[in-house]
């Protein structure tokens, strides 16, 4: 197993309570999701065995197989926990995981210009946005229906609907 094959579901904090329990920030749908993927990871790919225990101010609650007490559970604090990827569950109705669109062309709705690549997927609350890089610099889109026209995985690209819309906006 190559590390390229697999994505961070969570990171590791601060030890919970003294029986060796940490607190996980998950980056999955709900805190159970770091572990509901199968085998978990640490960036070494040495496999990490989590038990789900609770909630704390939406924080997962968990043990470590082997750890028990408050100083073994610190030295954990800063892992990043990985599954595969090909144990996340199929998507359906055109949703991608942004792992899947990161580093695609962007090209305009006809097919005729390419816009440039995208840098990475952000989201601060009301929706993905896609930061593209450019010739011309970086330029934002947001990630409705009515500015993406489709995505060809296959190829490598995704097809914008409103590129001049969106260009010129930080000017």
């Amino acid at each position: 197993m190559r590390f390229e094959d697999c994505i961070c579901v969570g990171l590791i904090g601060s030890p919970h309570g003294v029986k060796g329990y940490v607190k996980v920030k998950h980056f999955t749908e709900s805190p159970r999701g770091v572990t509901a993927y199968g085998e978990v990871f640490n960036y070494k790919m040495e496999k990490i065995i989590l038990d789900f225990k609770g909630l704390s101010k939406n924080l997962g609650i968990y043990s470590i197989k082997g750890i028990t007490n408050r100083d073994l559970a610190e030295s954990f604090r800063g892992i990043k926990l990985f599954v595969k990827k090909n144990n996340l569950p199929s998507l359906t109705n055109g949703d991608v995981y942004h792992f899947d669109i990161i580093g695609l062309n962007v090209i305009d709705k006809d097919g005729n210009q390419k816009l440039g690549t995208i840098k990475n997927i952000l989201n601060f609350g009301a929706g993905d946005i896609a930061e593209i890089l450019s010739n011309e610099g970086d330029f934002f889109v947001p990630l409705m229906p009515n500015d993406l026209d489709h995505i060809d995985s296959k190829k490598g690209t995704i097809f914008l609907s409103n590129f001049d819309k969106w260009k010129n906006i930080n000017k």
